[in-house]
């Protein structure tokens, strides 16, 4: 009797574990498709810019001033550090740390400069990516891998989209 009741309870554990995992993988994957997570719109990113503007012309500044053609800071950023040209780098200026910080508790996920281009990615799932960047010299934004991008209210900012994907199949990789 002892022994049916300890496979009774081993087999509901095992039911339950397996219940557990296969809904981790299903949320796990609809996090990441963007279905529990769905990606801001253009409108809405305008209302982003707006309400963090202040936040983001301090990086600005912080990274046009910096000297450093490439920068990655993957949020959160821990010790105030970024990696800039390959290498990891202490970030010197409290006011850029602050607003670095900031923007990440208000939901960006990744912020860096590639050459010519300041962006602050705001949404994200595997292959693709939404957020504003901001053009140094007044071009158009330059993204590998550029879906769209439309001017926001103030000169040289833009909202953005990438797909991995689509540059993929354009370029037949």
């Amino acid at each position: 009797m002892h022994m049916k009741k300890n496979s009774i309870v081993f087999f509901v554990v095992i039911v339950i574990s397996v219940f557990l995992y296969i809904s981790h993988i299903i949320v796990g994957g609809m996090i990441i498709g963007g279905a529990l997570h769905p990606p801001i719109g253009e409108e809405e990113m305008e209302n982003i810019f707006n309400d963090d503007y202040d936040l983001l012309i301090i990086v600005r500044n912080y990274f046009v001033n910096s000297g450093y053609e490439g920068i990655y800071i993957p949020l959160p950023n821990k010790n105030g550090e970024m990696l800039a040209d390959g290498d990891h780098v202490k970030i010197e200026d409290t006011k850029a740390i602050d607003a670095i910080n900031n923007l990440k508790n208000r939901g960006y996920k990744v912020i860096g400069k590639d050459n010519n281009t300041i962006y602050f990615q705001r949404w994200s799932n595997l292959d693709c990516g939404r957020g504003i960047a901001y053009s140094i010299e007044g071009n158009k934004i330059e993204f590998f891998d550029l879906k769209r991008q439309i001017p926001l209210p103030e000169s040289n900012w833009y909202y953005y989209e990438t797909d991995f994907n689509e540059w993929k199949l354009q370029h037949n990789q």
